[in-house]
């Protein structure tokens, strides 16, 4: 560590060059050093919360909260001029002016991270963007995660919005909405009552707001109640059912499952899961053979290759050449086409062959 002076912190100054973050708390107070250290992880990575660190001193959680920002005060004091921590600043200042000037704190500190415009890690960095007075925390509460966001923007507005898209989807129950659609439908109640906030007009502040909106979600260009399967798929169902969507064709498990893992990304997949879930949901899978599946959402029925026929022979009600009902049965079913003719002989009692060889329903067959 290199300081040039060792004395009260107004004029101590640090050389970040050389100087770990967590070195600097030495020159905090012993209390103000601890509630730092264990807050942001700084030695281990594991945060303790404010209560939790009450309890070990026997205080209560606001003065552990009076104690944590008399050190952040403490800390910007020892490091303000530092080229270095001035540099980190000024980049999370252009993140914020380019995402509409709000974003979630893991997200800035996750996009800082990724320029390498600082050795800095995580845990550093959240202490740093805490001690700057032109970047403002908005500490988690019951509607909105932790977030931080500029001038001139402020807490009231920010809370005021995110309250009004919780309620229009959480208790007035709205179904999912198409995000930009909804985004306009926001900038009806807010844009012309704050004409001097430049940031309601920019698309981007309302896709990061809704990203820290605590029982909402965003997803494939919709925004809905976190609950709906539409817009936060969770379960191994919900996610074949959007592949399907997105991918509209029969497919077979294996490249279900790798659709699945392509899609949501971060989480491992068995095949075997999703093979079982496809096999026991009936109602909204349909085998076609080979391993294949279909959604019945999409006309595919099912069954076994007689029932296929029957449907199908009804369907065309005129004797057909067996090229076109094999082709028809196909569609519904992966089967091999000797299967098919087999099965036209073996049920003599429903299909009919005329003279020209084309297959036929038998009558009264229901």
């Amino acid at each position: 560590m290199t300081f040039t002076k060792k004395v009260d912190d107004a004029s101590v100054i640090v050389d970040l060059t050389v100087t770990k973050l967590a070195d600097v708390m030495q020159y905090c107070k012993p209390k103000e050093q601890f509630v730092l250290v264990k807050k942001f992880g700084l030695w281990d990575g594991k945060e303790v919360p404010l209560q939790q660190i009450g309890n070990e001193f026997g205080m209560t959680r606001e003065r552990i909260r009076q104690i944590e920002n008399q050190a952040l005060m403490r800390f910007r004091r020892l490091i303000i001029n530092n080229d270095k921590y001035l540099k980190v600043i000024e980049v999370a200042k252009d993140m914020l002016h380019a995402h509409g000037g709000l974003m979630s704190r893991d997200k800035l500190i996750s996009l800082i991270v990724d320029t390498k415009v600082t050795e800095f890690n995580g845990q550093e960095l959240k202490i740093v963007l805490l001690s700057d007075f032109d970047i403002t925390p908005l500490t988690r509460n019951r509607i909105l995660e932790n977030c931080f966001y500029i001038d001139p923007l402020h807490e009231k507005l920010i809370s005021d919005i995110a309250t009004y898209v919780h309620d229009y989807f959480i208790n007035q129950g709205n179904p999912e909405q198409n995000i930009y659609e909804f985004i306009d439908h926001v900038k009806n109640e807010y844009e012309a009552k704050h004409p001097n906030i430049g940031y309601l007009s920019n698309n981007e502040f309302y896709v990061n707001l809704f990203d820290v909106i605590t029982e909402i979600a965003v997803f494939d260009g919709f925004i809905g109640s976190g609950k709906s399967a539409k817009v936060n798929p969770k379960t191994i169902k919900a996610k074949i059912l959007y592949v399907f969507s997105v991918i509209n064709k029969p497919m077979h498990y294996q490249e279900m499952t790798n659709k699945i893992i392509e899609f949501f990304p971060g989480k491992a997949v068995k095949i075997s899961t999703v093979h079982n879930e496809m096999v026991k949901s009936r109602d909204i899978f349909v085998n076609i053979g080979l391993g294949i599946y279909a959604p019945k959402s999409r006309g595919f029925i099912g069954g076994v290759v007689k029932e296929i026929l029957v449907r199908v022979m009804k369907k065309l009600d005129r004797a057909a050449p067996i090229k076109e009902i094999t082709q028809r049965v196909l569609k519904e079913k992966m089967v091999s086409p000797n299967t098919i003719l087999l099965n036209l002989h073996k049920y003599k009692e429903l299909f009919k062959k005329n003279e020209q060889g084309y297959y036929y329903l038998a009558k009264g067959v229901k």
